[in-house]
């Protein structure tokens, strides 16, 4: 079914964008001087060199996937739902669901549910920013491209599923 197709298209997408840019942290240089402060407060020994090592540096920017250690670990959820519904899609492809013409098999209420449940995910992934109790002043965090593709690739996988239960639902063909 095209239904079918078009949620593991999304799924795919989503799978591709875990490995993209979600989100783009920047320490300020009044987040390196708090750093330097508690280096210099816990390592006194050590921080001459440390010292010398950020010497003038100004604000610092890195990149964290969705999977990455900074992004928090939950999101690695987001990996196994999608993984779980491809293999839903390959399984019932492979044994022939999907081409039957009533809905009599359940494969039409599970791709719903997981791609519901991954879709909340990315979702709760998109707007749940990592490092978010730093103040602004040390710390800005903004969403990057991953982010983004993944939100709208598991919004269609999520239509690819609501639209192969309408399309097999009894009432579609009295319409």
């Amino acid at each position: 079914m095209v239904s079918d197709v078009v949620a593991a298209a999304g799924t795919a997408f989503v799978l591709i964008s875990l490995l993209l840019t979600w989100y783009r942290v920047t320490i300020t240089a009044a987040g390196l001087q708090y750093v330097e402060s508690l280096e210099r407060a816990l390592f006194p020994s050590l921080y001459p060199r440390v010292a010398a090592g950020l010497g003038g540096i100004g604000p610092f920017t890195t990149s964290v996937s969705a999977l990455g250690k900074g992004a928090g670990g939950w999101r690695w959820t987001i990996l196994v739902v999608s993984s779980v519904l491809l293999l839903e899609i390959l399984l019932a492809t492979s044994s022939g669901a999907t081409k039957q013409s009533s809905p009599s098999g359940p494969h039409g209420a599970i791709l719903l549910v997981l791609t519901v449940a991954n879709l909340i995910l990315v979702a709760a992934a998109f707007f749940n920013l990592p490092f978010g109790g730093a103040p602004a002043a040390y710390m800005t965090v903004a969403r990057g491209f991953g982010a983004y593709l993944g939100l709208l690739a598991g919004l269609v996988a999520c239509g690819g599923a609501v639209a192969g239960l309408v399309k097999s639902s009894p009432g579609a063909s009295s319409r």
